[in-house]
């Protein structure tokens, strides 16, 4: 997973995903495994907004996209980097 999630996966953030934590479920454990196809990196800030913002979405697809959409329904996709 880190292999993958080198950067936040938020879109437009390139901040590094820090070495100890910022692995973030995207179905809430223990509804999903903690397994690389349901964990998504992001940077301490960006980790943060995700659970204190109201309205925003984050779906983790089975190819690794993270697709964001804001509370006034604006949505962005990000892909993880290539190998």
């Amino acid at each position: 997973m880190r292999a993958r999630d080198r950067r936040c996966r938020l879109p437009g953030c390139r901040r590094r995903v820090p070495r100890g934590g910022e692995l973030d479920h995207a179905r809430p454990y223990p509804l999903g495994p903690t397994s690389a196809g349901n964990l998504v990196g992001y940077c301490t800030t960006d980790h943060r907004g995700k659970h204190q913002a109201p309205g925003w979405r984050h779906e983790l697809e089975p190819d690794g996209t993270l697709i964001v959409t804001t509370p006034t329904g604006l949505v962005a996709a990000t892909s993880p980097p290539p190998y």
